[in-house]
């Protein structure tokens, strides 16, 4: 896959990383943003390094098995303190071999969509137990997508969060250039933008160019955005028509109104704009994820529209 260095990300992985331990760093953000290339890019050049995904196993025993315990049982109940001490026995063999007292081991934790969310919390505990409570490791846990922070329990002493959105418009260009496609293409380039920056979209469309003469990018690109401008009506549509359900309404699904007040004031809102006719966030989360046409970003507690074309369709059918 093509990398393009996107500068905020970066500074907030090596901070992280050669800060003192005691925190859990939480990836959220849309799917597609590149949230695990991000995390992966960063702990690249470290030693001690362990990824792993969570799925339909508890994380401590999975961790177990990738640091050295192969045979484990995948439902095996082990304690994490099993871990932690395994962590802290890597740690001081490693500082009295090289001198190298802030080593730690890195765990990188990709949690997939279709996790249960009990499994979720489950990891989030573990990870906060080894990387503050015991100080025995550094700690990347990369949630699947934008709703899936909501469900967890509000802990900054823990836990921070970095929201990876999408490219902004220089890094698509730079992801473009890369690529080495719709070079001098500018309004085509703009034409792509103004529908999504999304790098797991541009990274399909770059590969459809490129398998393709030049002279099929402009019917290429038209295809690309009406199939996009498409699934954003059809995402709004869907999230309108539970709004219009009476039952929806009495709970604090009032979509509509969000949608517009969201167009109103260029493509976000504060969440606290929206209290008087919405539900608290993490209740109605369940409908965001279901719908994706809109998100909410749990780092600057904003609704946001899912991409640019979910903004056209919402001025549009609102």
């Amino acid at each position: 896959a093509t990398w393009v260095s996107r500068e905020a990300v970066e500074e907030h992985f090596d901070a992280y990383l050669s800060a003192p331990p005691g925190i859990v760093c939480i990836v959220a953000g849309p799917k597609g943003t590149g949230k695990s290339c991000a995390a992966v890019h960063a702990v690249r050049d470290l030693r001690g390094v362990a990824c792993v995904r969570v799925k339909d196993e508890r994380l401590n025993s999975k961790l177990l098995r990738a640091v050295g315990m192969p045979n484990l049982p995948r439902h095996a109940g082990l304690d994490e303190t099993q871990l932690a001490r395994m962590c802290k026995a890597a740690a001081g063999w490693r500082r009295w071999w090289t001198g190298d007292k802030g080593w730690l081991p890195t765990f990188v934790v990709e949690v997939e969509r279709t996790t249960d969310p009990g499994l979720v919390k489950d990891a989030v505990q573990t990870l906060k137990y080894l990387a503050h409570d015991a100080r025995a490791c550094r700690a990347i846990l990369v949630l699947s997508d934008a709703s899936a922070a909501l469900g967890l329990d509000p802990d900054p002493e823990r836990r921070k969060v970095l929201w990876l959105g999408d490219f902004l418009r220089a890094e698509a260009d730079a992801y473009l250039d890369a690529s080495n496609v719709l070079v001098g293409a500018r309004e085509l380039r703009e034409a792509v933008f103004g529908v999504t920056t999304r790098p797991a979209a541009l990274q399909r469309l770059c590969a459809e160019l490129s398998a393709a003469p030049a002279e099929s990018s402009a019917p290429i690109v038209r295809s690309f955005v009406e199939a996009k401008r498409a699934e954003a009506t059809e995402r709004v549509g869907q999230l309108l028509m539970r709004d219009d359900s009476e039952k929806n309404q009495k709970k604090g699904l009032h979509f509509r109104h969000l949608l517009k007040d969201m167009v109103k004031n260029g493509g976000s809102l504060p969440s606290m704009k929206a209290g008087p006719y919405m539900m608290p966030t993490e209740d109605a989360a369940p409908h965001f994820k279901k719908h994706e046409a809109i998100m909410y970003d749990l780092t600057t507690y904003e609704y946001r529209f899912n991409t640019p074309a979910d903004m056209h369709a919402a001025a549009k059918l609102c």
